[in-house]
């Protein structure tokens, strides 16, 4: 059975992770996905789906290595690649030699109108950080800015054009390794630059990873020394990090709140730059939903739906395994609204806790689990959807308050209790 999911709909290559009869996602490591993503694609060319032509649009869930290997199979065959960028509502162009689809323009989704959005302001630092250091591509989104996945692929694309000019970004027939924290489009265009300048480039894989090695997939290979899919490990040095659960029953606005909680976050100074947050929820919540929320509430709802599983032990198993691995120095997760096995699983690895509760009996029971698990609570936080503004009643050493109004698909970093807890969280990095 296949691990991924390929299908052309017009100018459409539509994309998915696989699942199974039942709706319940196939587990697979990323090794195997980006063999299944290589041979599905070659399957669909070879049967005259992809022909080529002046634009492919690609839309859905893809891994980071996958997107190299999808890159690398399809480059030559179309003029204009787009990518799905769900927040936007749109398509951003990732590789264009036509005039029709400028590169870094946006495809509405809807209506297939070809847009190029200048950036507002002149930036002082790029949105996308590039560095090579030795046969490591050292990759980082920069937090301190904030701009749409268009202007990304744009920063990325010069960030590599002066790799290149200063002679660093060489190509060759040895092995290119990509470390570090991207986005699906930035990838895509780093795949599309350097498939053809080296030998062979391996992408990280977190999930692969143990505390102790990290390890590489082949996702691109013109060498015999190397084939797509093998997997490349290397010793780590030693690392130290923060792993802050956001746990509470369902409909306390842990989704809104985890979201401002990571916007106050990313807004400091002195936050980390390998700050990272993801979802331990299989609800179809993640990362994108509330900013695309608000652009396109009915868009989120309907990804949302594609993108749900079930709360399975084997859900459980995977997203411990790729929180244990995580080696950044400051990450938040949040888990389902359950008091469950299957949270017992994943809140193991975190370091500390944060309770988001609507009554004192919640926070009882939240507090008496995670005492099962060792866990130290660091923060007490009651939801009050009928208040009118926050309150912080202790900030040290457990924070306490209560949070007003957290609506789905509204903007509520700047609350003071957020921006309180955004400053204290900061101070449990290593």
């Amino acid at each position: 059975m296949t691990s991924y999911f390929m299908e052309v709909v017009g100018d459409t290559l539509r994309v998915n992770f696989a699942t199974t009869d039942e709706g319940n996602p196939i587990s697979a490591p990323g090794d195997r996905i980006v063999k299944d993503v290589q041979s599905l694609v070659r399957q669909l060319i070879a049967s005259g789906q992809l022909p080529g032509g002046n634009l492919l649009k690609i839309h859905g869930r893809i891994s980071l290595p996958a997107s190299y290997t999808l890159a690398h199979e399809l480059a030559h065959l179309y003029r204009a690649i787009a990518v799905s960028a769900p927040r936007l509502g749109a398509y951003i162009v990732v590789s264009s030699t036509t005039a029709d689809y400028p590169f870094a323009s946006r495809i509405d989704f809807h209506t297939n109108q070809v847009k190029q959005v200048p950036c507002a302001t002149e930036l002082s630092v790029p949105s996308f950080l590039v560095q090579l250091q030795g046969d490591v591509l050292y990759v980082q989104i920069n937090q301190a800015v904030s701009v749409d996945g268009d202007q990304i692929v744009r920063d990325v694309k010069a960030q590599l054009q002066k790799l290149t000019d200063s002679g660093r970004l060489s190509g060759g027939n040895q092995l290119l390794k990509v470390n570090g924290r991207s986005t699906v489009l930035a990838s895509w265009v780093i795949g599309l630059e350097l498939a053809h300048r080296y030998g062979a480039i391996a992408v990280f894989d977190p999930k692969l990873g143990t505390p102790d090695l990290d390890s590489y997939i082949v996702a691109i290979s013109h060498s015999p020394d190397y084939h797509v899919g093998d997997m490349i490990q290397v010793k780590c040095k030693p690392y130290k990090s923060a792993k802050i659960v956001l746990c509470g029953f369902k409909n306390t606005g842990k989704t809104v709140f985890r979201d401002g909680l990571k916007d106050a976050i990313r807004q400091r100074e002195d936050a980390p730059d390998d700050f990272y947050v993801i979802s331990g929820c299989p609800d179809g919540e993640g990362a994108y939903f509330s900013e695309t929320a608000q652009r396109n509430p009915d868009l989120a709802r309907q990804l949302k739906d594609e993108y749900k599983a079930k709360f399975t032990p084997e859900f459980a198993i995977g997203k411990a395994h790729d929180i244990e691995v995580i080696k950044n120095s400051l990450l938040l997760f949040d888990v389902g609204g359950k008091i469950s096995p299957e949270n017992e699983l994943i809140m193991a690895q975190a370091t500390h806790g944060i309770i988001l509760a609507k009554s004192e009996s919640e926070v009882s029971e939240w507090q008496c689990f995670c005492q099962k698990l060792h866990l130290p609570v660091i923060a007490i936080i009651y939801s009050d959807i009928n208040a009118n503004t926050d309150t912080i009643t202790s900030e040290s050493p457990l924070f306490t308050g209560t949070v007003h109004r957290l609506h789905r698909g509204e903007i509520v970093s700047h609350r003071p209790l957020i921006q309180a807890l955004a400053k204290r969280l900061v101070e449990f990095v290593p």
